[in-house]
């Protein structure tokens, strides 16, 4: 009877202490909401409201912050389903914060949560920094902006924030690719260069069933290949994605010879027939410096790329703009395939596309 007594207390105790967690976490959240209301100006449920976080993936002394996503919800009235409410992925071993973009007045406000605070106090965050962050307003002001991103005024994420804040306040912008954001946690040419592939492939290689999906090699890879793991779920752990590296050398002479910077090789793979269509892309870099007005960029480099970022967006649905095929393919075998892929092989070389 003893024994059954003091289980009984230990777990009581223990779901005392989780719910206190939690409600501990939860109040994180409403801070955060209430102090952004209060500096930015703004009722919940504004809709020219952002909120960015990465809550749910760090982690404070032991205690996940999902939690504090319901505070921030419920306080402010930014939503995952009305879009403005965007989770950043991050290391669990990153610090915990929140950032508020206002795109109606360009203000924005990062907090930091000072994991050696007592959470359950009035003093909770470390870093409370209030910025006007609007597209316009850095490009008049890039000297300043230059010394902000050394200074750190969001904590080293300046320009994670500043770019898919920027983005997301563009009206064609989709959801697809603030997701796509949001795993690569920040926005740069690389991540809408693969947004222009993927669509480029899709038109070239439709799915036209359900026995149909993409396979991704890519070689060479850079940031593009985040977009394919959220909008084709083509993920290495589904083998549907195999990443090859090739040298700065290697990429320069494919570069010369094709008049195009290779950008990997796509493929509609059938498993209903184990055959598949396929493409290797090409991607002109220097056709999009020219386009965004990039190419002579002397400023500084993350500036360079946030304005690459704005005018990318308008070419999502255009992207034969920069993107080609270098070489069309078939594969009549899941054993062609898997040449293709295995180890210490370079598959532009077995499909014949060398300098």
């Amino acid at each position: 009877m003893k024994r059954v007594l003091l289980t009984l207390v230990l777990i009581l105790a223990f779901v005392q202490g989780s719910a206190l967690a939690d409600d501990v976490m939860e109040n994180v959240g409403t801070k955060a909401a209430l102090e952004a209301m209060d500096q930015l100006g703004f009722e919940i449920g504004d809709e020219n409201v952002l909120a960015l976080t990465d809550a749910g993936y760090a982690i404070i002394n032991g205690q996940t912050t999902e939690k504090t996503i319901k505070g921030l919800t419920e306080n402010c009235g930014c939503t995952i389903g009305d879009g403005n409410l965007l989770m950043i992925q991050r290391s669990k071993f990153n610090p915990l914060w929140f950032f508020f973009y206002n795109k109606a007045t360009g203000e924005a406000l990062f907090l930091q949560v000072d994991e050696e605070a007592d959470l359950s106090g009035e003093n909770v965050f470390e870093v409370n920094s209030k910025e006007t962050i609007a597209y316009e307003n850095v490009m008049e002001n890039q000297d300043a902006w230059s010394q902000k991103f050394t200074d750190k005024v969001f904590s080293g994420n300046e320009f994670s924030l500043i770019t898919i804040a920027n983005v997301w306040a563009l009206p064609d912008t989709s959801y697809e690719f603030l997701q796509a954001c949001c795993l690569h946690n920040h926005l740069c040419p690389g991540v809408t260069s693969g947004q222009m592939i993927a669509n480029y492939v899709e038109n070239e290689l439709p799915i036209e069933s359900s026995t149909q999906s993409y396979k991704v090699i890519g070689c060479p890879e850079w940031c593009k290949e985040d977009y394919f793991q959220v909008v084709w779920d083509a993920t290495p752990g589904k083998k549907s994605y195999y990443s090859k590296h090739l040298s700065d050398d290697e990429v320069s002479a494919l570069t010369e010879k094709y008049g195009t910077r290779p950008a990997g090789i796509y493929i509609r793979w059938d498993s209903s027939t184990n055959s598949g269509d396929g493409l290797v892309a090409g991607f002109d870099f220097d056709k999009i410096y020219d386009l965004t007005g990039t190419a002579n960029w002397t400023g500084n480099a993350m500036l360079q790329k946030l304005q690459m970022d704005m005018e990318m967006a308008k070419f999502a649905d255009s992207p034969e703009i920069a993107v080609s095929t270098i070489k069309a393919f078939q594969l009549n075998s899941t054993a062609e395939f898997n040449v293709l892929v295995s180890a210490g092989v370079n598959p532009l070389k077995v499909l014949e596309v060398e300098a």
